[in-house]
């Protein structure tokens, strides 16, 4: 009876592992299938993505390009960005520093409301996304601001390292905060950025590891800027990204320098997809409130001269 019951027990034993066994060997395979050139690109130049839901690419005019990606991040989050590729080769194509209401004010406005305000008889406004950090009771900018050729704000804070510039021929860059006294009174726009996520087309490696919604900003060596947001604080929507990964998917899209602007609830990213009409329409879920669009102290516009 003892040698039954060990046989038996030994039987079982077998049985439960060959069972685990077997269901370890069923795990489940991912394949990121890019539908854009964008999303070959993320896909070919990095390690971020595991399976692509929607890759999409439209655009609103000539010159400004947006992509839509819905993915499966190789973390395990689900992810959605969105990018503008703008081609600074077309002289049409121009971005200027938004601030509420169009005043060199400071204050705290919708980007959609700044972007109605702009609207103007000689250009379109294309779109846009939200700029650098700002104090939210007063809505002054954490580093240097320029608007239309009036220098607002020339200090800045260690955590300001770079800035979007548009000088007076219409030349855009992203330079080093440090190099701004000296270029002030040759610039028609800036922008402060927070930390470099991209120099040299090289990935910037980060400290900070926390998982935001972002917005960021970026230049390509074919002269396009790229304006790109990441949704995030919604789990079954889009978690977000850390400085590094974020870092990663604009270097990966071609991205020769790249900078971190404001994010979290600020995050947005709009367009307007009909020029007789005006009526902008924001693409991404802003993390306040449920997707309820937040006033921000100045943004990044794009427009097109008619």
């Amino acid at each position: 009876m003892r040698s039954l019951k060990l046989l038996l027990f030994g039987l079982f034993i077998h049985f439960q592992v060959s069972c685990q066994t077997k269901s370890d060997d069923n795990f489940t395979t991912y394949t990121a299938v890019p539908k854009t050139e964008m999303g070959t690109q993320l896909v070919q130049n990095s390690n971020l993505i595991a399976q692509i839901f929607k890759d999409s690419t439209y655009t609103l005019t000539n010159g400004v390009q947006v992509n839509e990606l819905s993915y499966l991040a190789t973390k395990g989050y689900s992810m959605k960005t969105y990018v503008y590729t703008l081609d600074l080769n077309n002289p049409q194509i121009s971005v200027v520093a938004s601030m509420p209401h169009n005043k060199p004010e400071f204050a705290m406005q919708p980007m959609t409301g700044q972007a109605t305000a702009l609207l103007n008889p000689n250009y379109e406004v294309v779109g846009g996304v939200n700029g650098d950090f700002y104090d939210m009771t007063t809505g002054v900018p954490r580093g240097i601001f320029v608007f239309n050729g009036m220098i607002l704000r020339a200090s800045y804070t260690a955590r300001n390292e770079g800035y979007l510039a548009v000088d007076k021929q219409n030349k855009v860059s992203l330079e080093e905060i440090t190099n701004f006294d000296q270029q002030a009174n040759q610039l028609q726009q800036a922008v402060s950025g927070g930390v470099w996520l991209v120099k040299n087309g090289q990935t910037v490696v980060q400290a900070d590891k926390e998982i935001h919604p972002r917005t960021a900003v970026g230049i390509t060596n074919k002269n396009q800027l790229l304006l790109m947001v990441v949704d995030g604080r919604n789990y079954t929507w889009s978690n977000g990204m850390n400085y590094e990964d974020l870092g990663d998917f604009m270097r990966s899209i071609g991205a020769e320098k790249a900078l971190n602007l404001d994010g979290g609830g600020s995050s947005t990213f709009f367009i307007n997809p009909n020029f007789a009409v005006n009526k902008f329409l924001i693409r991404n879920l802003p993390s306040d409130n449920g997707g309820i669009e937040r006033a921000v102290g100045n943004g990044i516009i794009i427009t097109k001269t008619k």
